[in-house]
């Protein structure tokens, strides 16, 4: 289409010239001067930023010149008003190309229609327009339109594979803008003679440099205040940039890729530091991306993550190219003296692959972004399994949910209680409360799937509500039988931040006439090191109330002595992880028999996770007042179970 619309520019130019040179007026030259400033952002020439949406309002001044001149003038004023338009909105050369060409073009096809339907001028300079005028005025007008912007349409549909609706509504304002200028403003240009004609044409010049200027102010929330990256309202302009700028070129929408940057690290920058140092480092890290890939290609689209953009991005090459991303971050960064690292991982998620709209390709590539994180490698593409994963999930927490909150449900859930034994006399003294989750089509859930899919919801705590009322009435069960047991339940971090938490547990105690000292809640080393504070707060809360409280997992974290110092705790659960090395790993032993000899000075009691074996456990036996807990001692049972089993007694004595 450029080469045709070139053609007829070449076509057109003499008859132009010699109209310009020999018989054109003061009104011709008015609408000249109108048609190429209309368009340009005047008030902004040196600005960079990309006005869109862009008008082409030039038209109602071009298309006087059609009805009064001929289409030989029309047309190059329109090629040239383009070619001012093109270089004053920053347009890539290719779409700027492909925009002069369908306004020549449509002018050409609206001369054809006046050469075979209308046999004479529909007017002159200074005439009224008559009503059969008009009729043939409102023909030309629509041929034109119709001509101009099903062209824009088809390319738009093309490059970004939406749909005729879709397409529009995008172009509709455009459209109606276009189409009021030529139907009102240019039959008024016919009728004035010479340069009075800048009476109507100033107006409108200056209502679309105001409308221009609304728009460029707009834009300005199209990038983000701190780093000066793309907001995701301009993350969506920049893919449409890039579909724009090659589909003219193609039979189908240009491939790309968006690679989105988990740079979670800066969150603890900002707790640990304060707001400012958080944005001087976010700072940092948008400036090293803008060097490397330029400022219309990268976006921040949440406090944590950043978009890079990547033209003509390949499946084959994907994960290599955003490892290279990572690779621009991996260099300490320097703010204020102090260096920084952020430790950063990336998701790829790529069009038409994965999707053609931004929304699904963020979310994809969040996907992808996750699974590196899992992994530990510096970068993902998306798969669809990543979907299943999640869907999975999120049908697991809608489950659940429904069954917390549906009575007639709750036998879906039971309660397991795996014995601790006091391996000195080996005498059961307590058990761990254990849930497990039969659902009626899926069968068993595995229970750590089901904990890291409801953990980081409300859910979490309903659950939490729900086993600890189970236990309660459990162990009043066994008060009345004369087998009074210490249970140790484990909660989340939700629970340790709803507030009534504490409140709930002891109101349930109270309820049931059960003594605190038999409860024991268990907390994970994880939980302390996150969230210290909390941990301490809601401590001291049980403590005061007598319920025991355990650190569980010890060892897999980074706890350290100083915090385990600070708390109330009764219990230290040694991980199973050493635990099983105590026979054969002089290390594991050291680390063992160390925690061992620091709780007991610190008065909490030891309990040794894992135990599989008899040797393991007359190992362990050595060191005084140890509790033991594992399959050797039995796998979680019923509670009727544990209680024919504690009647029996001696299945769990300590062999010499």
């Amino acid at each position: 289409m450029i080469a045709v619309a070139a053609a007829i520019v070449v076509w057109a130019l003499p008859d132009a010239i010699r109209f310009a040179t020999g018989r054109a007026r003061s009104g011709f030259w008015a609408l000249v001067v109108a048609a190429l400033v209309v368009d340009v952002p005047l008030f902004g020439l040196s600005r960079t930023e990309d006005p869109r949406p862009r008008s082409t309002l030039s038209v109602c001044f071009t298309f006087a010149i059609f009805v009064l001149w001929d289409v030989a003038p029309a047309v190059v004023v329109q090629a040239a008003a383009g070619a001012v338009t093109m270089i004053g909105q920053h347009y890539r050369r290719t779409a700027g190309l492909y925009m002069i060409a369908r306004l020549v073009c449509a002018t050409a096809v609206a001369q054809l229609v006046v050469s075979v339907f209308v046999k004479h001028r529909i007017t002159a300079p200074g005439e009224e327009l008559t009503g059969p005028d008009l009729v043939k005025f409102v023909l030309l007008s629509v041929v034109w339109l119709t001509v101009s912007y099903g062209l824009l349409a088809l390319v738009r549909m093309t490059a970004t594979a939406r749909g005729l609706s879709q397409t529009v509504s995008e172009i509709r304002l455009d459209l109606l803008t276009t189409a009021a200028a030529v139907l009102v403003v240019s039959p008024l240009l016919t009728t004035i003679d010479g340069a009075w004609k800048l009476l109507v044409a100033a107006p409108v010049v200056a209502i679309n440099q105001i409308f221009r200027e609304q728009l460029r102010r707009e834009q300005f929330l199209s990038r983000d205040p701190v780093t000066g990256l793309l907001t995701r309202q301009g993350l969506t302009g920049g893919v449409q940039r890039i579909t724009d700028d090659e589909t003219i070129w193609q039979h189908g929408p240009r491939p790309f890729g968006i690679v989105l940057i988990d740079v979670e690290s800066v969150l603890t920058i900002s707790r640990t530091l304060g707001r400012e140092m958080y944005e001087g480092v976010i700072a940092a890290v948008s400036r090293r991306l803008v060097d490397a890939y330029g400022k219309d290609l990268v976006a921040r689209v949440s406090s944590d993550a950043i978009v890079i953009l990547i033209p003509g991005l390949t499946e084959q090459e994907a994960e290599t190219r955003a490892a290279a991303v990572i690779g621009v971050l991996t260099p300490a960064l320097a703010v204020h003296g102090i260096p920084f690292s952020v430790n950063a991982v990336a998701g790829v998620a790529l069009s038409p692959m994965h999707g053609t709209d931004i929304g699904s390709l963020l979310t994809k590539a969040e996907l992808a972004r996750t699974e590196a994180r899992r992994t530990g490698r510096p970068a993902k593409i998306y798969a669809h399994e990543a979907t299943t994963f999640t869907e999975r999930r999120l049908a697991l927490v809608r489950e659940l949910n429904s069954v917390l909150r549906q009575p007639q449900r709750w036998d879906e859930l039971t309660m397991l209680y795996q014995p601790q034994i006091d391996l000195d006399s080996g005498r059961l003294i307590g058990a761990e409360a254990l849930v497990r989750w039969r659902h009626p089509q899926w069968g068993p859930v595995p229970t750590d799937e089901l904990i890291d899919a409801v953990e980081p919801t409300d859910v979490m705590h309903l659950l939490t509500r729900h086993v600890l009322r189970d236990v309660v009435t459990q162990m009043r069960r066994w008060n009345e039988e004369g087998q009074p047991l210490r249970v140790a339940v484990n909660i989340s971090v939700q629970d340790l931040h709803h507030p009534a938490f504490v409140a709930e547990l002891a109101t349930l105690m109270a309820d049931q006439d059960i003594a605190t000292r038999q409860l024991t809640i268990e907390i994970t080393e994880r939980m302390l090191i996150t969230d210290e504070p909390r941990v301490g707060q809601v401590a001291e809360e049980l403590s005061q109330l007598g319920i025991g409280l355990s650190l569980d997992d010890f060892g897999t974290g980074h706890a350290s002595l100083q915090q385990l110092r600070r708390l109330p705790l009764t219990q230290v659960k040694v991980d199973q992880a050493y635990i099983g090395g105590i026979l054969n790993n002089p290390a594991d032993r050291a680390v063992v028999t160390g925690v061992h000899d620091m709780a007991r000075a610190l008065g909490v009691t030891v309990v040794a996770e894992g135990v599989e074996d008899e040797r393991t456990a007359n190992a362990l036996a050595t060191l005084p007042g140890i509790i033991g807990q594992g399959w050797h001692f039995g796998a979680p049972m019923p509670p009727d179970e544990l209680r024919r089993q504690a009647r029996v007694g001696s299945a769990w004595s300590r062999r010499p």
